[in-house]
């Protein structure tokens, strides 16, 4: 028996109802895919910018650290008091200022020279100590302004510090070139070839007096550190304040450099450990602008306000309030901001 064929019922699709569920379903799952990624975006994105936050603050907190520790120390004890000085304009450029190996500046309105175009209300300091890489001293011709050492990589230029715990003196290297950096002397003359210069090849007093000592064997030779902190406008466009540093590392033209180390950094406020009965104890922390006595200053408390960068995107649902240096802020955008305080000791002062 032959059944009839319909090509209508052969063909038959889906009907509108059929339709529009199967659309409301598709959208409902577009949905929820698209706020489960936007979800899992957004958290990377937070997570992201967090870890980088506190990736830069422990950076910088480290750094900072380094050169606070090694603050006024020499091999022998303490920079300052009897240090003779024969860089030209010892006493005047701030990185040669051995009586201060320490110094702040409180809630800034016209920047020091120590913290070019530096963020009005900040604070900054600097401190000053010498650089690893002991150079042992074989024999010296004072007149000759000549120190026979072992082997080094010097270049002339460099400020430098000999010391045999009984006398300490700071000089600019005249030479030799140690182009092969192999060199196994220092001279210390004076003439224009660098700058600023000695006043005098003589080792004994600072400018403009001249007075002449000798070192003997086993005396040490020690590069200057110096490096000032504080907070300015970044150069990246849209990134607000970072944290810079002027600094003598590696520097042999007679100044320091400045370049900032860390981006988004809003804030830097310092306070000081000042022992004040001679015990060799903190007895408060006090401002820069009341340190009465910066030989007094044991340890240093550095606050860092750091924010997540725009280009991170509103990472808060809501205007974030925060407390920093003991004051309540309430943020004006949605960047997420984070505080960090670390106390450390300068090693050379404390017991």
């Amino acid at each position: 028996m032959t059944k009839n064929f319909s090509p209508a019922r052969a063909v038959r699709g889906f009907t509108l109802v059929e339709l529009m569920v199967a659309i409301a379903i598709g959208l409902f799952l577009s949905a929820v895919t698209g706020t489960v990624y936007l979800n899992s975006r957004n958290i990377f994105n937070y997570q992201d910018a967090m870890s980088r936050l506190q990736e830069n603050a422990r950076f910088a907190m480290e750094r900072i650290s380094r050169d606070v520790r090694m603050a006024g120390f020499s091999t022998c004890g303490s920079l300052g008091g009897s240090v003779a000085n024969t860089v030209n304009g010892g006493t005047t450029n701030w990185w040669l200022n051995l009586g201060a190996p320490i110094m702040g500046f409180d809630n800034i309105s016209t920047p020091p020279a120590m913290a070019p175009n530096a963020a009005p209300g900040t604070d900054a300091f600097y401190v000053l100590g010498v650089g690893g890489g002991d150079i042992s001293v074989i024999s010296h011709n004072a007149q000759a302004a000549t120190i026979q050492t072992t082997q080094h990589s010097i270049k002339p230029g460099s400020i430098l510090v000999i010391t045999d715990c009984s006398q300490t003196s700071v000089f600019q290297m005249s030479g030799p070139t140690n182009t092969n950096n192999n060199a196994t002397n220092i001279n210390h003359n004076t003439g224009n070839t660098i700058s600023p210069g000695n006043c005098n090849k003589e080792l004994g007093a600072s400018c403009p007096t001249a007075k002449a000592y000798t070192y003997l064997p086993g005396a040490t030779v020690l590069q200057l550190s110096a490096a000032s902190y504080f907070i300015a406008p970044s150069t990246n466009p849209n990134s607000g304040n970072s944290l810079w540093t002027c600094s003598l590392e590696n520097q042999t033209g007679g100044t320091t450099a400045c370049i900032e180390i860390i981006n988004n950094v809003e804030d830097m406020q310092v306070q000081y450990g000042v022992d004040t009965d001679a015990d060799q104890s903190v007895n408060a922390y006090l401002d820069a602008g009341v340190v009465t006595n910066w030989a007094n200053v044991l340890s240093v408390r550095v606050n860092l306000l750091l924010a997540t960068p725009p280009s991170a995107g509103n990472l808060s649902s809501k205007a974030q309030t925060y407390t920093f240096n003991s004051q309540l802020v309430t943020a004006q955008d949605r960047r997420v901001r984070r505080t960090y305080s670390s106390v450390i000791n300068l090693r050379n002062r404390t017991k």
